[in-house]
């Protein structure tokens, strides 16, 4: 039986992880809410889920250039899919925390894998073609999306009883993780390790240390991430309880517009997949980002949740449909051999600043300041922004074999060597 391609796979396992992410997504915090948890208790909750994510994906990125990428990810869907067990057998606060730390449920979205998504980026860089680096990750980061927009759909009839519809998430995150790992134990063992990120070619072992122009790189990476990260954890984990709080939406209305959102997110970010001109793909994710600053600084000034609904799609649209392309783009400030480390690095910086964002916006809704966590992520978003255009202008990434190099670099490298 002929085995399906690796992009493929792994592209079914995102869509997967989407439905449920997006049913959690849509009414994990409003359920919550209505058995009884406070904002500054949900906040505090998700903050934690992110920080275990974050720990994890520190040690996953640095492994994913040693290990197989493959079993990485294998360990990861084992994981998630025992996590929920608990809460299904003894429903309760502490068998929840299992859910929310170790299968990063209510928090998680894109249908990333989470602190296992290193492995995944290593194993679409390797199944990418050099003419075309960035189809793989933004066809793959549009079947998450489209997951998602289905998941918010299942979610809208969850109103009814929080309780069973929380054992639906949970029973939703451990089936989904065994058939993705069915799915995964199909990927090719060949060449399951070490590889040449965007094309073939043999792989060259990376310099021991980091080059003072990729520690530059990865410095201004890191901190556009972090900047970004910041805001998305402000609005993105808790936007559902924000339009509970802003406009007394139920479960079912906040589903139903969460649902197109994301459906607008992964038509996009197809679209962005399906580009031509590959080395015009910094500027584009620059302006889609710019467009996606201005929809989030007036999202909290909504006259009605129709224009909310609007505002938040164009934003959400803007954020994470290019978000593939960025990890393909985080992957080519460094060099091959170092594709994990700028991965784990990429991933990490962003969930790593996440962390304070959902306890922090509980504590101000908390204090009755509704909108002040969306105006300050419309801030910090715009900031991550600016130090973007910085790394990008100075990186000189296309989307050619490798990126632009510093006359410098490029005569260090041997006569015919290809640069990063």
């Amino acid at each position: 039986m002929r085995v399906p391609p690796p992009a493929f796979l792994l592209s079914v396992t995102r869509a997967l992880r989407g439905v449920v992410q997006g049913y959690l997504l849509a009414c994990f915090l409003p359920a919550l809410h209505r058995t009884g948890w406070t904002s500054l208790e949900l906040g505090t909750a998700l903050s934690g889920g992110l920080l275990a994510d974050f720990l994890l994906t520190t040690a996953v990125g640095p492994l994913s250039d040693r290990l197989s990428p493959r079993r990485l990810l294998l360990g990861g869907e084992i994981l998630c899919a025992t996590a929920p067990l608990p809460f299904l057998f003894h429903p309760a606060p502490l068998t929840l925390s299992f859910a929310i730390f170790l299968a990063g449920a209510g928090q998680r979205s894109n249908g990333s894998p989470g602190p296992w998504a290193p492995a995944e980026q290593l194993l679409l860089a390797r199944s990418s073609t050099p003419d075309r680096p960035f189809f793989r990750f933004g066809s793959t980061m549009a079947w998450g999306l489209a997951g998602m927009s289905i998941g918010a759909v299942l979610s809208f009839g969850t109103s009814l009883s929080p309780t069973t519809g929380l054992a639906f998430g949970m029973a939703g995150l451990a089936a989904i993780s065994l058939v993705n790992l069915v799915l995964l134990k199909a990927l090719p063992r060949e060449g399951e390790g070490r590889g040449f990120p965007f094309g073939s070619g043999p792989y060259r072992e990376a310099p021991l240390s980091v080059g003072r122009e990729e520690r530059i790189r990865l410095s201004l990476l890191i901190v556009s991430n972090v900047l970004g990260g910041l805001s998305l954890g402000l609005v993105d984990p808790v936007i559902a309880y924000w339009f509970f709080l802003r406009f007394q939406a139920d479960a079912g209305r906040t589903a139903l517009l969460l649902a197109a959102a994301f459906l607008a997110a992964a038509l996009l970010s197809f679209v962005l997949s399906r580009a031509r001109r590959d080395h015009d793909m910094p500027g584009t994710v620059l302006v889609i980002s710019a467009g996606a600053f201005v929809a989030g600084l007036l999202l909290p000034f909504s006259s009605s949740m129709l224009v909310a609904a609007v505002l938040y799609a164009v934003r959400l649209a803007g954020l994470k449909a290019p978000g593939g392309i960025r990890q393909a783009l985080a992957l080519r400030l460094v060099h091959p051999g170092r594709g994990g480390l700028a991965s784990g690095l990429h991933l990490s910086s962003l969930q790593g600043a996440q962390i304070a964002g959902p306890v922090l916006a509980g504590a101000l809704w908390y204090s009755r300041k509704t909108n002040d966590p969306l105006i300050i992520g419309a801030i910090l978003s715009g900031l991550s922004l600016l130090v973007f255009v910085v790394l990008y202008r100075r990186a000189g990434v296309r989307g050619e074999e490798g990126a632009t190099e510093t006359p410098k670099e490029a005569g260090e490298k041997g006569a015919g060597e290809e640069a990063v």
